[in-house]
This record gives structure tokens, sequence and C-alpha cells, in this order.
């Protein structure tokens, strides 16, 4: 009928229904583990330190009963001490051995025929299963989504650059990198929620809310593109030979910075916007790494663009913009984040779930 369906089974009676089913779980002959706070009572206290006292014939304990009384009352108790503690280490023994005796895993038929083996004999690990699935499932969306933003913003930044004979220098590429670089890891390490969410996530690329925040963002993001271009140009001086020889030593002028800066940007404000989140993964307050990346990204390129660290802007070849200018910059790309974000929760809002099919 067209269902998606999960089939667990624990003998071989199940093989094929496990084969034939779209998510096959084998499970094994163990109990489910207990709750924390069985285990918790279940802990020994730490080991006492002590030492047992050398045997002593009948004499002299007649002596050490009549001259050392406190003396000798400090070794008896060492004595029952010491086999508190010898009892103490048997039960730990005992306990190793059977942790030892669950944590071996044999697998059975129903596990050859099974992607997913759970080494227990009940279906607590089917939630596990939706909720890694779908964590995985929405990472993937977002980073088509974030890789084909990016890519439609190199093309054209690099094509303006191109076609004034201008390039990225080699600091500047490298920053790019290493910015994105750390986006990309830190986006890839989002954990899923410890519950399962009711709705369900788009089960591909090609739907209507994909597609379309595509290209409403890349829209937003070539208006604001096609303005601050045309606002660095007037301040570029003009070109001075036709032919374009990207070989040669590279300058830094205007024209350059502005377009570095508002392509890494724009790049950036990407993993922002696109960043999923709840109901299927953890949220972006949530996922530290990932937010402080992009909190160093978003402030390193405000204050080169504001020219509030001149020196790092030397060191990437960056030349100083007019006032006037990093307004109409800093406040474009605003106002390009806000637009884009909006887009995508719109468009999510309307599109973004995905309808449970109904039997026939």
């Amino acid at each position: 009928q067209g269902f998606v369906t999960l089939m667990c089974g624990d003998g071989t009676n199940d093989v094929g229904a496990l084969k034939h089913a779209h998510v096959g779980v084998a499970l094994l002959a163990n109990p489910p583990p207990k709750s924390k706070a069985i285990k918790a009572e279940k802990k020994l206290p730490p080991l006492e330190s002590s030492v047992d006292p050398p045997e002593m014939r009948g004499d002299e304990q007649q002596i050490a009963k009549l001259g050392e009384g406190p003396r000798q009352r400090r070794k008896m108790g060492a004595v029952s001490a010491a086999d508190k503690n010898r009892q103490r280490l048997k039960e730990m023994l005992k306990e190793m051995d059977e942790m030892e005796k669950v944590s071996l895993v044999k697998l059975g038929d129903a596990s050859i025929a099974s992607p997913f083996t759970s080494k227990f004999n009940s279906p607590i690990s089917i939630g596990h299963i939706l909720k890694q699935g779908r964590c995985t499932l929405v990472t993937t969306l977002q980073m088509f989504k974030i890789l084909a933003l990016n890519a439609l913003i190199l093309a054209y930044t690099q094509s303006v650059l191109y076609l004034d004979g201008i390039k990225f220098s080699d600091s500047q590429a490298t920053l790019q990198g290493l910015l994105l670089a750390g986006c990309f890891l830190f986006i890839s390490r989002s954990k899923p929620l410890e519950k399962l969410s009711t709705q369900r996530p788009l089960p591909n690329i090609f739907n209507a809310c994909t597609i379309l925040t595509v290209l409403l963002q890349f829209s937003v993001h070539l208006v604001s593109l096609v303005y601050l271009t045309g606002e660095a140009k007037a301040l570029a001086p003009p070109r001075g030979e036709e032919h374009v020889d990207l070989e040669k030593k590279f300058e830094p002028n205007p024209l350059n910075s502005a377009i570095y800066l508002i392509a890494i940007t724009m790049q950036v404000s990407t993993f922002a916007v696109n960043y999923q989140g709840h109901p299927f993964m953890a949220s972006l307050r949530e996922n530290k790494p990932l937010l402080y990346s992009l909190l160093l990204s978003s402030v390193s390129v405000s204050l080169l663009a504001s020219g509030l660290l001149p020196d790092a802007a030397k060191q990437f070849e960056l030349v100083e913009f007019p006032p006037l200018f990093q307004q109409k910059l800093i406040g474009t790309l605003l106002l390009d984040f806000i637009s884009a974000f909006l887009v995508d929760r719109t468009l999510k809002w309307l599109f973004g779930r995905s309808p449970l099919r109904q039997p026939l």
C-alpha cells in the first residue's frame, strides 16, 4: 500500500519479514538495561584501607590485653574492617562477572537478515533508530540547501571579480576557508532530541519547501549583491586595461574588499538561516560549538567592515571604506539576513510538514 514498514524479530521465522521490510531490527535474548536509580542503589561504597594484624600466641594476647588495651581494640577493629572489605570485594567481582556475561553479544539468524541489531529482547531501540534517522535526514536536507546557496553566491561573486580582473588574496581565501570549515564541522555534529516528535520531516530534497527556499533566498542575496557591487564599483578606480590578467600580483581595492566581505557574510549566514533545530535535533542555542563559530565569524566580519581592526584588515589585505559605505554595507547585510530568515521560516510554515499517508 506504499507505507514505510519497520519489522523487529528475534527468530528464524522472522527472517523473511525482516528482509522485506524497509527497516529490520533483530532482537537478542538479553533483558533490557535497568534504570539508573536501581544501578545507583547497587553501587558499593569504596574499600577502606586496612592491614591484617599478625597472629599472636596466647601469652602475647594476655600481655596485650593487660598493657595495650586501646591498641588491641584498634587492631580488632581493623580485623573486622578487613573482613568487610573482603566481602565487598567478592560482591564486586561477582557483579563484574555478571556484567561481562550481559555484554557478550551472541548473534542469531535474525541478525543476518537485519541492518540493525538490538542486544536486548525489547523493542526499546526502535525509538533511538527513528530519532537518529530523522536527525540524519534533516541534517542532509539542510546541508543540500546550504551547499546550493553557497555555490550560487560564490558563482556570482567570482564572476564579478573575474570581469574586473580581480581575485581574492591567499590570506583572504585562507580566512574564508577556515570560517566555513568550522561551520560545516559543527553543523554535522548535531544531536537528536530525547523526545520523539509527532511531526514528520520532509522525505527528500525534491519538494516545494526546499526548492522554493533556495530560489527565494538566493533572490534576496542577489538583490543585495547587485546593490552593494554597484556601490563598491563607484569607489573603485576605473580599470585601465581591457585584458584580464589573473596571474598578476594581487592589489587590494574597494571592489575586492567589499565583494569578499559580502560573500563571506552571506555564506556564514546561510548556516544560521537554514539550521533546522527543533523538533528533530538540538536547537542552535543548544549546539554551542556551531553557535560560537557563527558568532565569531559574524563579529570578525563586522569589525573588519567597520574598520575597527586596522591591523587585521591590513593582514588580510582589505582597504578601508568611507563611513557612508560602511553604513550601507552593514545595514544591507543585516537586512539581507533578516529577509532570508523570514523567507525560510514562512516557507517552512507553509510547506514544511510531511502529511501522513492514509490507509486505503
